[in-house]
């Protein structure tokens, strides 16, 4: 859960993600309404086992983590909720082969569920799972969110019914090669999960959007229904509301744009509480800061760790009937849409103990308490405008068919829709529709006009991200999408990019790193491109000494072959792309990769000849 509160055990997202010392992930699902690419980065370094406490890693980590894990992760999204960044690092590129979108139309249900869903493998060669449900998007965003852990063990755990389905749901949207949906629900199904303490898994409720969820009803009896959501609706809260002549305490905890919105019926509850309203991904971020420009949003390394988010995000639905307590909680809100199957969403149904019961009564603790309005609700014309906007994106997002390719001319985008031919542009004409290669200059696309230019962009930079803006006088909403390329820019692009991203000492580093297997972090961030953090070795001639050793490289063969192989995989496909970059850019360097290059070319013989003769013998 974001933030602290009392008798509620904290746990970061990435803590949970991340495998074990002597683990590695070998499948990751993850579903989430929105995103950016800043947090994919770091979901991506925390399941590589690379991130540091602060969520964080150096361009050799973010390499090595893209490395060990395409293939192998997937991250499923509404269309149209991939967050612009402020500061796109331009290594982001990359990330677009980790994502999926769900094309569902906003305009009347939305993919809305928050899981993950992990697979590891042990040295020993022992699988392990964790799954995770709650309400937390992908975001940077801090508030105040929960989520359930589960772990794989047979001691103390049991199978959970809904799991499979879950899982076959993740597996379907992501559509990795080799996986298939139906023999990863059967597997799940027979796994043992382990709860936390004083949690016994009831069910997992899945909803795929297509209108089947069960409501929860208090029974008869209940003496205490507690709501807390962010979002709220009249049908949903009235159905929470016992029937009968023995009266329940009810509880509602929303934010007071809700409470303002909804009215007076909120009266009917005995306690109405409020929180602030949960922050989330800046829709029209301002123009990227020089890079010399301090960042204002950004603190020190302290500062960072004390922050606690303060906007409700979090998702529950509480009933007590004298010792039974009932909690639901997951992604859906406090309304007929999320509950009624309209959105697909996650949820975990939980028999609690009293003491999981105090800490929800911490969460309430810390609300303040409000009273209901007494009048009806009315936009004004600034929140008219913005809702307009938001309209045009779900729009834009529904009717998005655009590919990409490349011709003599750099990036051209091709819209294909037999339901809207003239283009994914919104239904109110006065509303400006632009679009851009992730890193390149904002085009205008006109209405009717298929075909769009992106103008020239190096390979290294090439992206199915595409930048998307709609606008109306000064006020605009920006966001991403994915257009799929054809043919797919693969791990061409990949090597491109990490090599231009790298420099030969980066690169140097990231093999050092690999060698050691220590558990060591390299230099750097890898969301800055500022080139002057990665100098080159010919500046810096006491990195000589310490680069890679023969006796190192040995070690690491001996430690583990296997493992050796695959970093020997790796500097066989990067090391001629970075001689020859370093060839172009910094002659110096180059002569000193080339001695590199020769070390590890007898290396590669020898270990060769040494293994042929081990099999003879």
């Amino acid at each position: 859960m974001s933030g602290s509160i009392d008798s509620w055990p904290a746990l970061s997202f990435l803590e949970g993600l991340r495998p074990g010392p002597d683990e590695n992930v070998e499948l990751a699902l993850l579903a989430s309404y929105s995103a950016d690419l800043g947090s994919i980065g770091a979901t991506l370094l925390a399941l590589a086992g690379k991130d540091t406490d602060a969520g964080r890693g150096s361009p050799s980590d973010f390499a090595d983590a893209v490395e060990r894990l395409r293939g192998k992760v997937r991250i499923v999204i509404q269309r149209g909720r991939l967050a612009k960044m402020r500061r796109t690092p331009r290594i982001a590129a990359v990330l677009d082969q980790f994502v999926r979108e769900v094309d569902f139309d906003e305009a009347t249900h939305s993919w809305h569920p928050k899981a993950a869903l992990v697979r590891t493998l042990g040295e020993d060669g022992e699988i392990g799972w964790r799954l995770w449900i709650g309400s937390r998007n992908l975001t940077e965003c801090v508030n105040r969110d929960i989520g359930l852990l589960l772990v794989s063990g047979v001691k103390g755990g049991a199978p959970i019914p809904g799991v499979d389905e879950l899982a076959r749901a993740l597996a379907d949207r992501a559509a990795l090669k080799g996986l298939r949906a139906a023999s990863l629900a059967a597997t799940i199904a027979k796994v043992a999960w382990r709860p936390p303490a004083g949690v016994r898994v009831e069910r997992i409720l899945w909803s795929a959007g297509s209108g089947d969820q069960h409501i929860p009803y208090p029974p008869a009896g209940t003496d205490e229904v507690v709501v807390v959501s962010p979002f709220v609706d009249t049908s949903f809260l009235s159905r929470q509301i016992p029937k009968g002549a023995k009266p329940a305490r009810c509880v509602l905890l929303t934010t007071m744009r809700e409470i303002e919105r909804i009215g007076p019926t909120l009266g009917a509850f005995d306690d109405l509480l409020a929180l602030d309203a949960p922050d989330y991904p800046i829709g029209d971020p301002e123009p990227d800061p020089q890079p010399s420009a301090p960042d204002a949003n950004v603190g020190s390394d302290g500062d960072e760790e004390e922050e606690v988010g303060r906007g409700l995000h979090a998702k529950l639905l509480f009933m007590r009937s004298g010792r039974k307590r009932t909690l639901w909680l997951g992604s859906a809100n406090a309304t007929m849409r999320a509950w009624t199957g309209r959105n697909a969403e996650v949820t975990a149904e939980l028999l609690v103990t009293e003491l999981i019961e105090k800490g929800l009564k911490a969460l309430l603790g810390s609300a303040r308490l409000v009273e209901a309005p007494s009048m009806e609700y009315s936009p004004d014309t600034a929140a008219l405008e913005e809702e307009a906007l938001e309209r045009a994106r779900t729009q834009v997002a529904a009717r998005w068919a655009a590919v990409l390719s490349v011709d003599d001319e750099g990036v051209r985008l091709t819209h294909r829709s037999d339901l809207y031919p003239g283009g994914p542009h919104p239904d109110e004409f006065d509303i400006l529709l632009e679009v851009g290669a992730l890193h390149g200059e904002s085009v205008a696309w006109p209405a009717q006009q298929v075909v769009v230019h992106l103008g020239p962009v190096v390979p290294a930079e090439r992206s199915e991200f595409v930048r998307l803006r709609v606008s109306r006088g000064d006020k605009g909403l920006s966001w991403l999408q994915r257009a799929p390329a054809e043919p797919p820019f693969g791990e061409d692009r990949d090597r491109a990019a990490f090599v231009r991203f790298l420099g030969a000492r980066g690169f140097l580093l990231w093999v050092a790193g690999l060698l050691a297997d220590d558990g060591r972090q390299g230099e750097g961030d890898w969301t800055s491109d500022d080139l002057q953090s990665r100098v080159s070795l010919g500046e810096n001639p006491t990195f000589d000494s310490s680069l890679p050793t023969l006796e190192e490289m040995l070690a690491a063969w001996a430690r583990d072959p296997d493992k050796f192989r695959e970093i020997e995989r790796r500097v066989s496909r990067y090391l001629p792309a970075v001689l020859d970059q370093a060839d172009r850019e910094e002659p110096q360097t180059a002569a000193m990769l080339k001695r590199f290059d020769v070390l590890w070319g007898k290396l590669r013989s020898g270990l060769g000849t040494s293994e042929i003769k081990g099999k003879r013998r």
